[in-house]
């Protein structure tokens, strides 16, 4: 919480580096002037500088490509970092792709990000909107991986009839 991103690295001898810190919307409010085609930067300036800033419309609709971030973990280039994540899903960067569908960004952005497909387990946390991931569920299962779940989202699914191994 607050104002800044902050990246930290913590070596082996027990010393704390910081590889980033900058505004939280540092990176977003780009990304999102990008995708919509609207410099907000420049319209927030004009809000210091109490200039007049006029209400933008954008059809979303209209927009002719889907825009994604994914976060860029930095394992291979932490030589012994521990690729367990905690709940704060700790990167050290990011990925932006656009695709002609949420489909094809995202599978762009895995790429960009160097994303491999896991091989034996997946960890599940799909929070409240679990059960429309039920297809994908059940594609991971065909592909045969064990899938375990955390407690809420366990439950979600294995109403519907799909078995997760639930972790405590």
């Amino acid at each position: 919480s607050g104002p800044f991103n902050a990246q930290f690295l913590v070596c082996e001898d027990g010393s704390i580096k910081v590889i980033e810190c900058n505004l939280r919307a540092s990176r977003s409010l780009p990304f999102v002037s990008k995708v919509l085609g609207v410099d907000f930067v420049s319209k927030a300036v004009e809000v210091f500088l109490k200039k007049p800033v006029w209400p933008v419309t954008v059809d979303e609709a209209k927009l002719p490509y889907v825009a994604v971030k994914s976060p860029q973990f930095s394992f291979r280039r932490l030589h012994g970092a521990d690729p367990i994540l905690g709940v704060e899903m700790t990167s050290t960067g990011e990925v932006a792709c656009f695709g002609a569908n949420k489909h094809d960004a995202f599978l762009k952005a895995l790429v960009a990000a160097q994303f491999t497909l896991p091989r034996k387990n997946v960890l599940l946390t799909l929070g409240e909107n679990a059960s429309q991931f039920l297809p994908s569920v059940k594609a991971l299962q065909e592909l045969g991986l064990n899938l375990f779940a955390t407690p809420g989202t366990a439950y979600s699914p294995n109403g519907q009839g799909t078995p997760l191994h639930r972790l405590p």
